[in-house]
């Protein structure tokens, strides 16, 4: 049976020490179909984040919205989605069939989150249909709950890049709850734990630090253990970051390099004292994009 995990997740599990667990867990939880409860929950959606590598092969963070069907699953390993109203920076010139992506599903009220890896089987001017690689459902845990509306500036268009930080991104980044990471791995190997992934990353506002070299620094909080980002970025570090800033409805996608760093637990505490070994994400970014009013939905 194909491991659930590729090498770099695998590695990441060690050194957690959670790699014996996740062993057994992986082919319970790490589905290769859609359980009717997901297929239900995406139909349900007026918008879905995802990761995927542009023209250039470089990995972006984004979001596509639409009304509630916008996302269809005529069968547990398909999905159908349209794509007529993306956040600014995708095109459908941007990929091809053979491309994988990754998925997320979010309700930010109800704190439920569904997440799809796929390949895009077809593509055409409204549509793409994407087979299920991997499927599996988080935990709510560091979802922190708002209500939507719909952005009545809402206007894909807009867009601007820079190489600085300047203050009002620093502010956004600082005073965010959440933000998402577009990670990808691929080493030519044809396995389902291959290819893009997009994960959510919450906390109180402030969770997110900025040291003086301008590096984003994030704590690792304890989560369920499968350490798909991490996972990604240990064998490829380049990853996109997506901020949102959900009052004013615009949105700012971030290319980093990444590294993670470990704390081990000191030799002089007990046993009984010890955990997972405490981890930080340091995030050195080169290529601010501000995409204003690029959100479809803003904070009620």
């Amino acid at each position: 049976m194909e491991s659930s995990w590729h090498q770099g997740e695998r590695l990441i599990q060690k050194r957690a020490g959670t790699e014996q667990r996740m062993a057994e867990i992986g082919p319970k939880f790490i589905r290769q179909f859609m359980p009717l409860q997901h297929r239900e929950f995406f139909h349900s959606q007026t918008m879905i984040f995802m990761a995927y590598r542009d023209a250039t092969s470089i990995i972006q963070s984004s979001i596509l919205f639409g009304e509630e069907g916008f996302i269809s699953s005529p069968t547990e390993t398909e999905l159908w989605i349209n794509t007529q109203n993306p956040m600014g920076d995708f095109r459908h010139n941007q990929i091809n069939v053979g491309d994988r992506i990754g998925l997320l599903a979010i309700e930010f009220n109800t704190k439920r989150r569904n997440r799809v890896n796929a390949i895009i089987t077809e593509i055409n001017q409204k549509n793409i249909k994407v087979s299920v690689l991997q499927s599996y459902g988080n935990c709510p845990k560091y979802i922190q709950p708002k209500t939507l509306v719909s952005n009545a500036d809402y206007d894909p268009t807009s867009q601007l890049s820079s190489i600085i930080m300047t203050n009002d991104l620093r502010a956004l980044i600082c005073q965010a709850d959440s933000f998402f990471i577009a990670s990808y791995f691929d080493d030519g190997e044809d396995k389902r734990s291959r290819g893009a992934d997009i994960a959510h990353r919450g906390g109180e506002a402030g969770f997110v630090r900025i040291n003086d070299n301008g590096q984003l620094l994030i704590e690792d909080y304890l989560g369920n253990g499968f350490f798909n980002t991490l996972g990604n970025l240990m064998e490829n570090p380049t990853a996109s970051l997506l901020f949102c800033d959900w009052q004013q409805g615009h949105a700012v996608q971030i290319k980093v390099t990444s590294e993670i760093l470990w704390l081990e637990q000191t030799s002089g505490q007990s046993s009984q004292k010890l955990s997972e070994p405490k981890r930080t994400l340091c995030f050195t970014p080169h290529q601010f994009t501000i995409l204003n009013n690029s959100l479809a939905y803003r904070s009620k």
